[in-house]
């Protein structure tokens, strides 16, 4: 098996946890005798390679791991088996790939011999792969990572890590330009956390199966408003009351270049809403600008769409987040291009002589898993702010044209009138 063989298969055979970043060297080791690894691993059939890991904590943003190597080895990153990225020399050529559920992909190589530096980190969004060999660290490339958190750190070799040395975790100044969400925001209320905060918890990711229907939509209910049945836009308008300018295609309809956000032209209160959308399935951009669009009840209370298969961004901005509040219980984000639906329960908040009596109450379903349950809203939803509550009524429901192509199919609407 050559060195690069070698290596799918250690790692394939790891599953791996993820940092916080801090302006400081987090773990350093210079000569592999210190504590805080876990033991060697040996992988049958390689020739003698092992594995030594090393679990990192909640936060992965601007964090790298580097390590000096005179021979043969290397250094990765692991969200769990067959998904991970790797910078490793191997019989004097450096590589650079990354797997995502056991699909390799390379990143890039490079010729090189003597001592060298290599590191593998996160900007905010992407993986990073790096070699020093003299003062500066040249970039093999990027790529985008292979999950949220948690994340294994650690390094491969054929010797014990004898040739190898100044290993380091640490969190980069010059990654920190990159990083997503805002520290100077206002404080959500009943929280510790401002709004779009890059330091609240990521939603775990997870897969949802297949509860909702994915190749073909389902039926409505007999008593649902049909508002896209696949055939026309007859129920939807502009802002100012036109005909939509989104495009209509084969049983969807997408949100084109400069489209503009668009509504239905009823008005509705307390709901249950059936929608299903699909992200571009070439993946351009990340963090807010993959997949982005929105789902607003009431047209003030916004269920954030966006593409956050192995893309991360502030908590509050994932899928099915309420946008700006409450992050998702999990991310049962599908990858891109396939098909996703949401079904939310909103129920209107009331007012009595100018006051919020009762906030308004949202439960959410991402392909069948409850990701909000319950969730009082505190108030209206915004992008980098909060907003007390003021005096409404039923609202459209629209959908936001955030300048990424995001089709729309299946949409239907079931009024919650109360019970007599």
């Amino acid at each position: 098996m050559n060195t690069t063989t070698f290596f799918a298969a250690v790692i394939l055979s790891l599953g791996l946890a993820a940092s916080q970043a801090a302006d400081k060297v987090i773990f350093e080791d210079s000569d592999f005798s210190k504590g805080g690894w876990s033991e060697f691993i040996e992988i049958p059939g390689t020739g003698g390679w092992e594995v030594k890991s090393r679990e990192l904590g909640e936060l992965v943003q601007g964090v790298v791991q580097e390590v000096t190597l005179e021979g043969d080895g290397g250094v990765y990153l692991s969200a769990g088996r067959g998904n991970y990225g790797s910078i490793f020399r191997g019989e004097g050529v450096i590589y650079a790939f990354r797997v995502r559920n056991g699909e390799r992909d390379p990143v890039g190589q490079v010729d090189s011999s003597g001592k060298i530096d290599l590191r593998i980190g996160f900007d905010g969004a992407f993986f990073i792969y790096e070699y020093r060999s003299g003062d500066k660290w040249s970039r093999i490339g990027k790529s985008d990572i292979v999950g949220l958190v948690p994340y294994k750190a650690g390094v491969s070799t054929s010797s014990r890590a004898s040739g190898m040395s100044n290993y380091r975790v640490v969190e980069l100044e010059s990654l920190k330009g990159v990083r997503f969400g805002y520290t100077n925001t206002p404080k959500i209320p009943g929280t510790p956390w401002v709004v779009h905060d890059p330091f609240r918890p990521q939603p775990r990711q997870i897969n949802p199966g297949t509860v909702t229907p994915r190749d073909e939509p389902g039926t409505p209910p007999s008593d649902a408003i049909v508002l896209f049945d696949g055939t026309h836009l007859d129920a939807w308008e502009d802002g100012k009351g036109n005909a939509p300018r989104w495009t209509l295609g084969n049983g969807y309809f997408e949100c084109g270049k400069k489209s503009g956000t668009i509504r239905t032209k009823q008005k509705f209160g307390s709901v249950q809403l059936h929608i299903e959308w699909a992200a571009p399935a070439e993946i351009k951009g990340s963090s807010q600008g993959r997949g982005n669009s929105g789902v607003f009840l009431a047209g003030l209370y916004e269920v954030q769409v966006q593409d956050n298969y192995d893309n991360l961004t502030y908590p509050d901005g994932q899928a099915s987040s309420l946008y700006g509040f409450r992050p998702p219980r999990v991310n049962a984000t599908r990858p891109p291009g396939e098909w996703q639906a949401y079904d939310i329960i909103f129920e209107m908040p009331e007012f009595k002589d100018g006051n919020v009596t009762k906030k308004a109450k949202i439960t959410i379903l991402h392909n069948g898993v409850i990701t909000q349950h319950g969730v009082e809203i505190p108030g209206i939803l915004g992008h980098k702010k909060t907003q007390p509550y003021r005096v409404h009524g039923p609202g459209h429901i629209q959908l936001q044209d955030h300048g990424n192509p995001v089709r729309y199919r299946n949409i239907w609407i079931r009024e919650l009138k109360p019970i007599r």
